[in-house]
């Protein structure tokens, strides 16, 4: 079980470009949210999304006033194909609770959906005063391991002394830079990682400068 687990592992193993998403904060009824646009996903990704295998992207997003961090939402949204009938299945979720579900009907709408993410009405605006400068960040993980799993991968390498690269037919370089990559955030204190991730912070802004697109 750990060593197919570790071997898809070794399938996402990326280096993020080095231009980051765009993020564009938006009001609608308000609320405030955003749409990031453009994140520099692998380059292997079409091929991954028509796997079979259930996708996930974790973006957690953090609304700071100044340097006080106001509050922070989680974000996540599952990709599987229906290789039977060739569409994608995509939920999204906000801090564990579904917001929507969608059939995506082919993969240059799902390129299209993912090149320009909504997420819509993610913090209250009252209370956030105006004429306050405001940022959004979002950190974006490509398949996120959790503590528990990162856990019991590196029990089960160390009781089996081999690396991740080892379990999936990997050469020894790329067992490192999974291994390294993967425990690298979890020493830090990550409650979940990604060998893929990106972190995007907007242009600081004013509430009174957005226009509530509900109107």
């Amino acid at each position: 079980m750990i060593a197919r687990y570790l071997a898809i592992i070794a399938a996402f193993l990326y280096a993020a470009n080095a231009c980051a998403a765009e993020l564009t904060p938006a009001v609608q009824n308000g609320q405030l949210g955003l749409t990031i646009e453009a994140p520099a996903y692998p380059d292997t990704l079409r091929k991954d999304l028509t796997s079979g295998l259930t996708n996930r992207i974790l973006i957690r997003v953090t609304l700071a006033r100044g340097t006080e961090i106001v509050s922070t939402r989680a974000v996540e949204i599952a990709v599987r194909y229906d290789l039977w009938d060739e569409h994608f299945n995509t939920t999204v979720t906000l801090d564990g609770v579904q917001t929507e579900a969608r059939i995506v009907p082919n993969m240059e709408q799902m390129q299209t959906f993912l090149r320009r993410l909504p997420l819509p009405r993610l913090f209250a605006s009252n209370g956030l005063g105006r004429g306050h400068a405001l940022t959004l960040t979002a950190d974006i993980l490509l398949n996120p391991v959790d503590r528990e799993r990162m856990e019991m991968i590196r029990k089960w390498v160390a009781q089996n002394n081999v690396g991740p690269g080892d379990a999936g037919g990997r050469n020894g370089d790329l067992a490192v830079a999974i291994f390294n990559k993967i425990f690298e955030q979890y020493s830090k204190g990550a409650e979940v990682a990604a060998v893929w991730r990106e972190t995007s912070v907007s242009r600081p802004f004013r509430l009174e400068e957005l226009a509530d697109e509900s109107h």
